[in-house]
């Protein structure tokens, strides 16, 4: 690009800021493979019509502004979309014939309500249905319960998709926490290039354009090429505001997008979002080098499979994540079957720290409370780590979690050596204390990363206009001082074992601690129930009197559902509240002998002695219900998904843990909100 027709920083931040507020979601036109006709909520009066309304429908643009919904669709048809007016019940695809002129037409006919509208949105069906469809869907669905690898598993959805579809290459585009995309699985015809393992900046795909793939899951642009089709009359003549198309499928394609595809020798595109754990995780995304016209009921069908995908692919993490955890509480009864052993900092970090940098994938860590410092692996010398706790103190925001997998660009770059990418700063639990943190150091990773195109260049001048890149010829960027990033399921492990640290540490210190750190040696600081160390210690002992007197004892397990929810859409302060909540519930369902016990996270413990298993059963059922019938206001409602095990034979308590842990996983697989027993 010649320096004339650069972008100026200041010009290219009003660009942006311009493209962030694009109205896509009100063109004002549509596509022209189907057409539009906008109702009164009522469905008694046409308001706007598309242009090519006549070529779609067979009937004139005056006709069908004249006529009622009821004569342009049939009364069968807006009887039931009128009800589900009535009920307020999301509406549903339909099938319709439409006779006009002597002639029947078949289409897919696609309602949503729209301000104070009922849009109707027609795709003509040429034929009948595909019937391997169907086939195709069910052997997908078998195929995808075997699958364990996500790589193998969206590779092959690349190829069936494009098999279905006849697109010239589809793939996989899954975002970062930036919102960059990085293509990791692609199918592809041969003469058209491949963008496997390149990236694409967060502005080639804008925050306003992400919302709409939580409203409408599939966009789908057949011919970028073709001119947008008008509505007449061009304003709402009793609603001047502009027609919201976010919820439908033929929405006009923005004129910038289309200079982008064109841009990348693209003039068909689709795609279809695959959200994991309620979030947007990826985009599964076909181009085309002419014109592509899918069938309504394919393109359904594609969508049916991108989502029981996202099912599939969420089930894997989940289960990785369930690994990890497994992997952390493996090393958290290690520590607190301790008991009186370990209990100094020096003597926990040398018994444990190899460990913990193994769980985490850390190279370095560091245990500091009040004047004690003890490390274990690659960290910064003691006067750096000394000024990155007196910086952690006054900056964590009242002692949360901090974490950074790019320490270099934080103010604590100048106290971190080389190689160190990453940090993770969790709190102990310790109130008397002005330092007490748990510091894991990630070593950084060079990588070198492959962009599609400049990603400093989403947007340039040519002559006087401001356009999408043009180039997307792969441009390489050697990426230092990042380390792997830390997931939320690492943060939530770290500060589970940073609890029981602060147990061990008040343990040890009881004799000269208030009656407030003697309440942490054994309560949960948040939910005041036993936290983890307690709990353990009391199954410890239900296990031996089961042995000695041959009762029978039972554990359970559960864990709130969707707990992220809570966090992410009203604040931490609420998932708190939801925590204390379903705690109080418990315990006061519970009969005195019985005991409750934070494990982690959203997980509890309850301890039934002399309890069998279809007592254990009945108890767990009743707590699964109360906790169902909690009134959160605001909140909604919670469920939980409960493991119970029955003490079985000689066993251990982790072997009496895990099974109560397996059978909660199980009920997790099954759909949550369920109590499943422990075998064996």
């Amino acid at each position: 690009m010649s320096k004339e027709n650069q972008l100026s920083p200041e010009e290219l931040e009003a660009a942006l800021l311009d493209c962030a507020r694009e109205p896509v979601h009100i063109p004002g036109a549509i596509q022209p493979h189907g057409a539009l006709i906008s109702c009164d909520v009522e469905l008694r009066r046409v308001r706007q019509v598309s242009v090519n309304i006549e070529t779609m429908v067979g009937i004139s643009v005056e006709q069908a502004l004249a006529s009622s919904p009821e004569e342009l669709i049939g009364t069968e048809w807006i009887a039931e979309l009128r009800n589900f007016v009535d009920t307020g019940s999301p509406f549903r695809v339909l099938v319709v014939s439409i006779s006009t002129g002597g002639r029947d037409r078949r289409f897919r006919l696609l309602p949503y309500r729209s301000g104070s509208r009922v849009v109707l949105e027609l795709e003509p069906i040429k034929g009948k249905p595909e019937r391997r469809l169907m086939s195709v869907l069910a052997e997908w669905q078998t195929r995808l319960a075997t699958m364990r690898n996500p790589e193998v598993l969206l590779t092959e959805l690349t190829a069936l998709v494009r098999e279905l579809s006849g697109y010239d290459r589809v793939m996989v585009y899954r975002f970062d926490e930036d919102w960059n995309g990085s293509v990791i699985a692609e199918s592809r015809s041969k003469q058209i290039g491949s963008y496997l393992g390149h990236h694409f900046p967060a502005g080639d795909i804008p925050e306003q354009v992400r919302r709409l793939y939580s409203v409408k899951r599939v966009r789908d642009i057949p011919d970028a090429t073709a001119d947008p089709v008008g509505l007449v009359p061009e304003v709402d003549p009793e609603d001047d505001s502009p027609l919201d198309l976010s919820r439908g499928v033929l929405r006009a394609a923005a004129p910038i997008h289309c200079v982008y595809l064109a841009n990348m020798g693209v003039v068909a595109s689709m795609s279809i979002a695959l959200h994991v754990g309620g979030r947007l995780w990826g985009l599964l995304a076909c181009h085309g080098e002419r014109p592509t016209v899918l069938p309504p009921e394919l393109r359904d069908a594609l969508r049916g499979m991108v989502q029981s995908t996202s099912f599939q692919v969420e089930l894997i993490e989940v289960r990785k994540k369930a690994e990890l955890i497994g992997q952390a509480n493996d090393s958290r009864d290690l520590l607190l079957n301790d008991q009186g052993e370990f209990r100094k900092l020096d003597k926990i970090l040398k018994r444990h720290g190899k460990a913990w940098l193994k769980v985490f994938r850390a190279s370095g860590v560091a245990l500091a409370v009040s004047d004690r410092l003890e490390i274990a692996g690659e960290v910064p010398d003691p006067r750096n780590l000394e000024a990155i706790l007196a910086w952690l103190g006054q900056e964590s925001n009242g002692g949360r979690i901090w974490a950074s997998n790019e320490l270099g660009a934080t103010p604590m770059g100048r106290w971190v050596p080389p190689g160190i990418g990453g940090l993770l700063a969790t709190p102990l639990p310790i109130k008397h204390s002005q330092i007490a943190w748990l510091l894991l150091f990630r070593q950084e990773k060079i990588r070198t990363r492959i962009w599609a195109g400049n990603p400093e260049k989403v947007l340039e001048s040519r002559g006087g206009q401001i356009s999408p890149r043009s180039s997307f010829k792969s441009w390489s960027e050697e990426v230092r001082g990042r380390s792997d990033a830390w997931m939320a399921v690492e943060r939530r492990a770290a500060a589970d074992l940073a609890s029981d640290v602060a147990a061990m540490v008040a343990a040890d210190e009881i004799s000269r601690l208030n009656e407030r750190l003697t309440q942490l040696a054994s309560h949960d600081d948040l939910t005041g129930v036993w936290n983890r160390y307690r709990i353990g210690e009391e199954i410890n002992q239900e296990i031996e009197r089961a042995r000695r007197y041959g009762r029978e004892c039972c554990l359970m397990i559960f864990d709130i559902d969707h707990f992220k929810h809570f966090n992410d859409t009203f604040g931490h302060d609420a998932g708190d509240e939801v925590l204390v909540r379903v705690a109080k519930a418990t315990r006061d369902s519970l009969r005195a002998a019985d005991h409750v016990g934070r494990w982690g996270g959203e997980e509890f413990v309850v301890l039934a002695p002399e309890t069998g298993l279809d007592d254990g059963r009945l108890l767990a059922e009743r707590l699964r219900q109360i906790i169902e019938d909690l009134d959160l206001g605001d909140y909604g409602t919670v469920t939980v998904s409960i493991g119970v095990a029955v003490t079985a034979g000689e066993e251990s308590r982790r072997d009496f843990v895990n099974r109560a842990d397996r059978a909660l996983y199980a009920a997790k697989d099954a759909g949550r909100n369920r109590v499943e027993m422990a075998v064996g």
